[in-house]
């Protein structure tokens, strides 16, 4: 692994839409609780002004998210990454949609001892803001300014084959 490599965690169960201190906070939740502890630590030293986040439209009504600190800048060893495919575009993303366009995102690590339950669900990092944030399709992935989406998007792929 090259130190500009991202080690990628989709091992979450969905996003949860919040909002709070004024922006929309999308929450990662997740069902192992260690691995949420895991990454709220790294998702908390990200620096501000290089953390970014990605929606990527699929052309079947479903949507992927990818978020990261720029591996160029990041004085992390790790260099994780959340890359998540296979949500639909339903009534939660079409209410958030036009907020994420309006204004960054905070995101935001969770727990759910049980994700059927909502006051189960615990907030394990910082809300941590979002300095770049865009919707795409999914053909926009060939250009190259989306590189580390792209490889996020094609290891997935490799994984549920």
């Amino acid at each position: 692994m090259s130190s500009f490599d991202i080690d990628w965690r989709g091992n979450f169960y969905g996003i949860f839409w919040a909002y709070e201190e004024g922006r929309l906070v999308v929450s990662t939740v997740f069902e192992n609780k260690d691995e949420a502890i895991l990454l709220a630590k790294e998702v908390e030293t990200w620096s501000d002004k290089f953390t970014r986040m990605t929606i990527i439209e699929k052309n079947n009504d479903e949507y992927a998210i990818c978020c990261f600190q720029d591996p160029q800048v990041s004085k992390s060893k790790k260099n994780l990454g959340l890359y998540r495919s296979g949500m639909r575009q339903a009534s939660g993303y079409i209410q958030a949609k036009p907020m994420i366009e309006e204004r960054s995102p905070l995101l935001q690590i969770a727990f759910a001892a049980d994700v059927r339950v909502i006051n189960t669900y615990e907030q394990i990092s910082r809300l941590v803001p979002i300095r770049k944030c865009r919707i795409i399709k999914e053909s926009d992935l060939k250009k190259q300014e989306y590189f580390f989406e792209k490889t996020a998007h094609e290891k997935n792929i490799m994984q549920n084959q």
